[in-house]
């Protein structure tokens, strides 16, 4: 019998993987590490003020906050 199919999936998969290099590893230079150290800082804060947000969970009809002046009158 020529053609056989897997009977098990991760059998199959292994041997696909087989073929195909490991990605390489490149240590990552200080610059940008502070850099992206930086960028999840931003990310964490902009959550928490996003969590705390104005009137959250509150309906709000207008885009506009109440006492904040757009432009001259």
């Amino acid at each position: 019998m020529a053609y056989r199919p897997y009977p098990n999936v991760d059998r199959a998969l292994k041997q696909l993987d087989r073929h195909y290099p490991s990605a390489p590893v490149i240590p990552m230079p200080p610059a940008l590490r502070a850099i992206g150290d930086a960028i999840g800082q931003f990310r964490e804060n902009a959550q928490r003020a996003a969590g705390q947000g104005f009137g959250s969970g509150t309906y709000v009809l207008s885009t506009r906050r109440p006492g904040v002046v757009s432009g001259p009158a």
